[in-house]
């Protein structure tokens, strides 16, 4: 597509509560794709990172954040000389001064993968100094209807406007926008807050809780309540489930209710998940993921694996089957919650070992007199770090399959790696967040032979 002066959702608003509609306004010519969901350009020898563009447009930018020496951000309010990757943004809210939670809904979804594959060659490149060729594999949503890219989130966080009615934030910034259609939520997660409103108001947090679950509170919180909703696509059941934040001396305090669960189903076994615990938002990232590990490591009978930051024990489960009666898999996770719905799930699997620790260095000492044979961890964004990977390949694995949900991380683990000896023979990437900047890696480590 090509043309000029497009504008985009509402100039006169930039996004984030601190930003004046007065905030300059710049032509910006726009380079690379930038990791974060954002594009580079360069204004009197700065670079300026830019929101709703796309590589190879002129557009009219107002300045988002300029308190940094280094670097400035900036969202496109009219597109000037369009990319033939723009597509309108099929969400009502997506767009500068509108919701945050989406970074691509401006660029089709072949641009979006190829942008994704970009950002991880060159984070590969850049922190591990590894020059690895990178595709971005698409998913299908499990119900074989035709994927668009939207209605794939079945884990939704909403925040809660002052009448009770569901909300998201903008790009970096405690603003809300009314959001009940997001577009990207499953229809399960929007059939369950479509005209729906939820308490607002309560003595104290548990009050709060039970108030939106039926029950009727009074008086106001200092502070926000959010509400979390689960939908599991294999039982089509939805889980919604109150979020009471509070101001304390302590900060922000969370009170979540434990009482209740919803089911996923993988590969035949039905995972018990408590309110909160960590499960991958896309309907088709669990079974794509057990598969992509599960070759990688192929797996033989007898051997010992270790799962760390093993969740409700998705991976565990697939382990266990692999390496028989006559294996062992230690699985290794901080989340009380998590651990409780691994236990309930994996309890026909003895040889499954669950171990409710926080992986860090010196966690893995205890692991040195047995070793392990192959190993899964699947850390938080952050990665595992430095401090754990080195103990973790200490144990001579002779393999590992790294499950990464940012690229950065994930390069900086991988340079650990290889320093130790381990080469990357394998590297699949997942698009299991269409219409946001993320991508899911899983990459191989071997053993020198």
């Amino acid at each position: 597509m090509s043309g000029h002066g497009h504008r985009l959702g509402r100039p006169e608003q930039a996004v984030g509560a601190s930003v004046e509609a007065s905030a300059p306004v710049v032509e910006l010519d726009i380079g690379s794709v930038a990791h974060g969901g954002t594009c580079v350009a360069r204004h009197d020898g700065r670079v300026v990172f830019v929101r709703h563009a796309l590589p190879g447009e002129r557009v009219r930018a107002r300045l988002t954040d300029t308190s940094h020496d280094r670097y400035w951000r900036a969202d496109a309010i009219e597109v000037l000389a369009a990319s033939a990757d723009r597509v309108p943004a099929p969400c009502p809210h997506a767009g500068p001064g509108r919701c945050g939670g989406c970074d691509w809904q401006h660029a089709s979804l072949a641009a979006q993968r190829r942008f994704k594959a970009e950002v991880v060659r060159e984070q590969l490149r850049r922190l591990a100094g590894l020059d690895w060729p990178v595709e971005v594999e698409a998913l299908d949503l499990p119900s074989g209807s035709p994927f668009d890219g939207l209605g794939w989130r079945t884990r939704m966080r909403y925040a809660l406007t002052d009448q009770g009615q569901v909300a998201l934030r903008g790009h970096r910034s405690h603003e809300i926008v009314e959001a009940a259609d997001c577009r990207i939520a499953h229809p399960l997660v929007r059939a369950a807050v479509t005209g729906r409103t939820f308490p607002t108001t309560s003595a104290d947090p548990s009050a709060a809780v039970a108030a939106a679950a039926g029950a009727t509170g009074e008086g106001k919180i200092e502070g926000e309540i959010e509400i979390e909703v689960a939908a599991s696509v294999s039982s089509g059941s939805t889980l919604v489930t109150p979020v009471t934040l509070h101001t304390t001396e302590r900060g922000s305090v969370g009170v979540r209710p434990v009482d209740d669960e919803i089911v996923e189903v993988v590969r035949g076994r039905r995972f018990r998940l408590a309110p909160g615990v960590f499960w991958q938002v896309h309907p088709g990232a669990p079974e794509a993921l057990v598969d992509a590990v599960l070759a990688g490591l192929a797996p033989r009978t007898g051997e010992r694996a270790l799962d760390l930051y093993a969740g409700a024990g998705l991976f565990t489960a697939a382990l266990a089957d692999a390496v028989g009666p006559q294996g062992l898999v230690v699985a290794m996770e901080s989340d009380p919650q998590a651990v409780a719905s691994a236990a309930r799930s994996l309890a026909d699997l003895p040889q499954v070992s669950l171990r409710g620790v926080r992986v860090s260095p010196g966690s893995l000492r205890g692991l040195a007199g047995t070793g392990a044979d192959i190993v899964v961890l699947d850390p938080p964004r952050a990665g595992a770090g430095a401090g754990v990977m080195r103990e973790l390949l200490a144990l001579r694995p002779r393999a590992v399959a790294y499950v990464a949900c940012d690229p950065a991380p994930l390069g900086r683990d991988l340079a650990v790696a290889v320093t130790a000896g381990y080469s990357l023979v394998g590297l699949r990437a997942f698009d299991l967040f269409p219409m946001t900047a993320h991508v899911e890696c899983v990459a191989l480590l071997q053993r020198p032979d």
